[in-house]
């Protein structure tokens, strides 16, 4: 097989974080056709780092089949960065979470290619963080604003992926739904913090949780759950300073949870066409929504007892 070989590549964390792993079932598809030698992709590389075709190049080694590689010639990471975004924005199983997180990125990236730019040009005196905002716009069909929240966001997975990487894998897998803004909050927590929340997620099998949960769980750890049996320096708060019971917390929490849900009903009403919908997915919608209806319809009769 003419070019072909089972060549030693590296990998960079920076440049593999931004690649959406695939499903399962298309993984176990990919290894077949390996295994087949129906797959002639090339491993496309950049100083010997992969930078496209990180599963395949895992298979081919783990098998050891011979395969091809592409080098490109990049002049920066910041480059490859920007090239390894637009190329993963491009995939149709791209999860949601992954599309804000790969914008927020190629913009960081165009952002310094444009500062270096303006700057060997005796032109730093231009805003590059305005130009690259706006290329980034007009390449991902976003506003100029959206682009900017987008930076926030992936930086704020960052912070978290630094203390918690299980947490922001299954966020980005699209097993787990938090918002931009909960996400953006939960950054500024400590990693005690995170690793508590984390495994309260996991203990409850939870799937989409609020800040106001999150918070309420929190509050929890620290003051009600039993210290660790371990000894522990850390003086263990009286009485005294446990939080006074609040009967109105869950109806006040529930009460600003709401809103948020009709946002997200009303942006289906608006963006949706349920005409072009599958039937699994109508049907899927209007099971919980007749769940909605019935334990909201239970809350209105207990508020009518009263």
């Amino acid at each position: 097989m003419r070019n072909y070989s089972i060549y030693t590549l590296k990998t960079k964390p920076e440049f593999t974080n931004l690649y959406q792993y695939l499903s399962g079932k298309d993984y176990k598809q990919l290894e077949q056709q390996i295994l087949c030698h129906s797959y002639h992709t090339p491993i496309c590389t950049w100083n010997g780092i992969v930078i496209n075709g990180l599963e395949a190049y895992e298979l081919f080694r783990k098998h050891s089949i011979p395969f091809r590689i592409k080098r490109l010639h990049f002049s920066s990471k910041e480059d490859v960065i920007s090239w390894i975004c637009t190329d993963q924005l491009k995939r149709e199983d791209l999860t949601n979470t992954n599309k804000k997180y790969l914008i927020g990125k190629k913009y960081d990236a165009e952002k310094i290619l444009t500062a270096r730019q303006l700057s060997s040009t005796n032109k730093s005196h231009i805003s590059g963080a305005s130009i690259a905002a706006k290329k980034v716009s007009e390449e991902c069909n976003v506003a100029m604003a959206t682009v900017h929240k987008y930076s926030a966001y992936s930086h704020a997975l960052d912070i978290i992926d630094e203390k918690v990487p299980d947490l922001v894998k299954r966020v980005r897998s699209g097993q787990l739904w938090i918002s931009q803004a909960n996400i953006i909050e939960l950054s500024g927590l400590s990693k005690e913090q995170l690793l508590s929340l984390n495994n309260y997620i996991l203990a409850e099998k939870i799937e989409h949780l609020s800040y106001h949960d999150m918070k309420r769980e929190l509050l929890w750890n620290n003051y009600a759950k039993p210290m660790s049996e371990k000894k522990s320096s850390v003086p263990i708060p009286s009485i005294h300073n446990l939080p006074q019971f609040d009967p109105d917390a869950e109806i006040a929490s529930l009460t600003l949870t709401i809103p948020s849900w009709n946002s997200s009903i009303e942006r289906v009403l608006k963006v949706s066409d349920f005409k072009i919908a599958s039937d699994t997915a109508k049907n899927k919608l209007k099971y919980q929504l007749m769940c909605l209806i019935s334990t909201t319809n239970n809350i209105l009769k207990k508020l009518e007892e009263i």
